[in-house]
């Protein structure tokens, strides 16, 4: 009898938390990419209006919340990297991360959930008041504020996953 294969090596948890970081990052990039270029131009009876996401207040929560989400992931990604490649941590960390993620992440939550109901409300309102030529231009325009949304989402669980491991290793560690 054939001995049975070797197991496969046990994924580290400093990996885990570095893919999480990586991804929240990522996230949050596409994020504002997309939010930053949505624009429309609408042609209504023969007259053109150019509306950018910054005519809307939540579309500018969102970039913000997105801003900094991104940059607390950079500063997060250098420690984790920092610590993967020492394999210290600084005990100023355990706070930062216990604090700083679950901080971020209700930021960022809130920063989707803005963006999720303002597009809903927006494009039934104005496909309701507006005659338009052609509503893919339209269509369009909100489809990549929800789509700006989800990726804030996306970023959310992230970050939310990471808080609970930060609760663990500062539980831990007292």
């Amino acid at each position: 009898m054939a001995p049975p294969p070797p197991s496969p090596p046990p994924v580290s948890l400093k990996v885990i938390l570095l893919l999480l970081r990586v991804l929240t990052g990522a996230f949050l990039v596409i994020a504002l990419i997309i939010l930053s270029t949505n624009s429309v131009t609408i042609v209504s009876q023969g007259s053109a209006l150019k509306f950018h996401f910054k005519d809307v207040y939540a579309y500018r929560y969102m970039l913000s919340s997105a801003v900094i989400g991104l940059l607390y992931a950079v500063i997060q990604l250098f420690f984790t990297i920092s610590e993967f490649a020492t394999g210290m941590k600084n005990p100023f960390n355990y706070q930062l991360d216990f604090y700083g993620d679950k901080l971020i992440s209700y930021l960022v939550a809130t920063g989707s959930a803005a963006g999720f109901g303002v597009t809903k409300d927006l494009k039934d309102t104005f496909l309701a008041l507006v005659v338009l030529d052609s509503t893919d231009p339209v269509d369009k325009f909100f489809s990549r504020g929800y789509a700006s949304a989800s990726l804030l989402l996306f970023s959310f669980i992230c970050l939310a996953v990471l808080s609970v491991f930060s609760s663990f290793a500062i539980a831990k560690r007292n």
